[in-house]
């Protein structure tokens, strides 16, 4: 049976389709959106300006928009993927910021690619599509597509090696303290630093070792933490640490401390 989610995000120009087709095929089309397809289970075929391919679990693939192709599964068989729909005007800003303003859109170099790092950066992003904050949807999509233009397009992705100033580091540091109950978007956290949102993403990496978002949430949990410790209701500290909501919360301390903050609190 057919199963298709959309899923929207927080992000203008960015959506998530989630299908799983069996006996479906679609008919020549295009889209007016890049499409990035990741194929979870099974096996699609399609023609994709007048080549034929054979894609399996693992593959990425790629269309432009406006670009004619089909889609079916094998006989007997059905597949699952997982498709990122981008506004080209989105990928053109974002390749922008990827080559320190140099490029514009780039030009893709293939239709098909498998490379097991651009696939977990793609499950990451798929799961923050639906659950992640601004930040994390992001800094996520943003790796994602700094990993899949390197590798597929004319888009040369510049580097940077260097993370911030000390004093410089301290004020950023200050200032999403002061930012926990509502951490910002990586826009805002590139405007306060003065630099593009990718050189934001890079340099913060160097900097601590983890992105943004990840960053903060862990900041985030370590100041719940004394509080889960000295009894205050966990709902209270969800809201005022800024967690979606308290199950939110749980699950993510949970993750990082072993326990469940209920069942941590019990123990004293």
């Amino acid at each position: 049976m057919e199963q298709i989610n959309h899923f929207s995000s927080a992000l203008p120009g960015v959506r998530l389709i989630d299908a799983e087709y069996h006996r479906f095929a679609f008919p020549r089309h295009f889209h007016l959106e890049y499409h990035i397809g990741l194929l979870l289970q099974g096996r699609q075929r399609y023609v994709y300006r007048g080549e034929r391919h054979l894609a399996g679990a693992g593959d990425t693939l790629l269309m432009t928009p406006e670009s004619i192709h089909d889609g079916a599964s094998l006989p007997g068989e059905g597949y699952r993927i997982r498709v990122l729909a981008l506004d080209p005007r989105w990928l053109e800003q974002a390749s922008r910021s990827l080559s320190d303003g140099r490029q514009g859109a780039p030009r893709l170099t293939t239709a098909i690619l498998r490379n097991p790092g651009l696939q977990l950066d793609l499950h990451n992003l798929h799961g923050a599509m639906r659950t992640g904050s601004r930040l994390s949807q992001e800094s996520l999509l943003l790796q994602a597509m700094a990993g899949l233009l390197g590798l597929a397009s004319t888009l040369r992705v510049v580097e940077l090696e260097q993370g911030f100033a000390p004093r410089r580091w301290g004020q950023i540091r200050e200032w999403l303290e002061s930012r926990l109950d509502q951490p910002p978007s990586l826009e805002e956290l590139a405007a306060f630093c003065e630099l593009s949102p990718w050189q934001t993403l890079r340099r913060f990496s160097r900097q601590c070792g983890l992105p943004p978002h990840q960053w903060l949430t862990q900041l985030r949990l370590e100041r719940a933490l004394p509080l889960v410790l000295g009894g205050m209701p966990l709902s209270d500290i969800a809201v005022q640490l800024g967690f979606y909501d308290q199950a939110h919360f749980t699950r993510l301390f949970r993750r990082t401390y072993g326990l469940p903050p209920a069942r941590l609190r019990a123990q004293l």
